[in-house]
């Protein structure tokens, strides 16, 4: 009871620093702001390294580099932005214990949504500080033929976050002339722009079936892969960070350069999931409202 009034209580300082954290512009209307917010659809790619570990089969790690893709639709400016999107991951994993290998298959399917406002009391004309939130809902499924009746693992991580964006212009504002040995060339104006965000799980649950996989379903012949699975809410932990380098082109669209952080594990004792990745991410912004 204690742990679920300490988060009503962080959703509601939640929802009132970003209530009071937008900048009110009297020349335009909420209206001509929504119209004149910078529209992208993202399309993104990816690869690093990953590992799992499922306490209700194996205490040992699984290992792999996995490749991820993505799409994305943002609206974003100086005072708020907004992200809806998919990324999937997925990748072979392996694990080498006492001269023994197995691998295990996994396809990872994330659905997010995310919502942020500029934090005037913590702004300047150098940085933008951004507070806000982010929902994503990750499924995992995992086949791993060494474990048999119990080779499929499927679980669900809903989490809801709590946000911090900081940005920082470095946006090239005059041409430039230069000079690299005996070749003359000139760096044009350039839009850049620098962020580093930290996401931290406030409502952090799951949807797993407790120890090993198997069910009852199946020695019924009503199979049901989610035979005997429970929805475990304010349990478990997770958190992800990001650092982003966005340059726009001479067309309005722009090319984002990041590394992503993630970690999450479920609640319980027994028959926690644990799982982190590291990914580096290449994304074309694809500018909607190009003008």
């Amino acid at each position: 009871m204690i742990r679920k009034n300490r988060i009503v209580i962080a959703l509601l300082l939640f929802i009132s620093v970003a209530g009071i954290s937008q900048t009110e512009n009297p020349v335009l209307s909420k209206k001509e702001k929504r119209k004149n917010r910078p529209a992208y659809i993202g399309f993104t790619a990816g690869l690093g390294k990953s590992s799992f570990r499922d306490f209700a089969t194996s205490p040992l790690f699984y290992k792999g580099t996995p490749r991820n893709i993505a799409l994305s639709y943002t609206k974003a400016d100086i005072e708020r932005e907004s992200e809806i999107g998919a990324s999937y991951l997925f990748g072979q994993f392996h694990n080498n214990f006492n001269r023994h290998s197995q691998s295990s298959k996994l396809h990872s399917v994330s659905l997010y949504y995310s919502r942020l406002y500029r934090l005037n009391m913590l702004s300047s004309p150098k940085l933008n500080v951004k507070v806000g939130g982010l929902f994503n809902a990750t499924t995992n499924f995992r086949t791993n033929e060494g474990f048999g009746n119990n080779g499929i693992g499927v679980e669900i991580i809903p989490t809801l976050f709590g946000s911090v964006k900081i940005e920082k212009d470095i946006s090239r504002k005059e041409e430039k002339n230069k000079k690299f040995l005996f070749i003359k060339y000139k760096l044009k104006k350039r839009t850049r722009n620098l962020a580093f965000r930290l996401n931290v799980g406030l409502v952090n649950s799951s949807f797993r079936n407790g120890y090993v996989y198997n069910g009852q379903s199946g020695l019924l012949n009503e199979a049901n892969i989610f035979d005997e699975y429970e929805f475990d809410i304010f349990s478990g932990f997770r958190v992800n960070s990001s650092l982003d380098y966005t340059i726009s082109l001479q067309n309005k669209n722009a090319l984002r350069f990041s590394y992503v952080w993630d970690a999450y594990k479920t609640g319980g004792d027994f028959d926690k999931f644990e799982m982190s990745a590291h990914l580096l991410k290449l994304t074309f912004l694809f500018n909607t409202n190009n003008k």
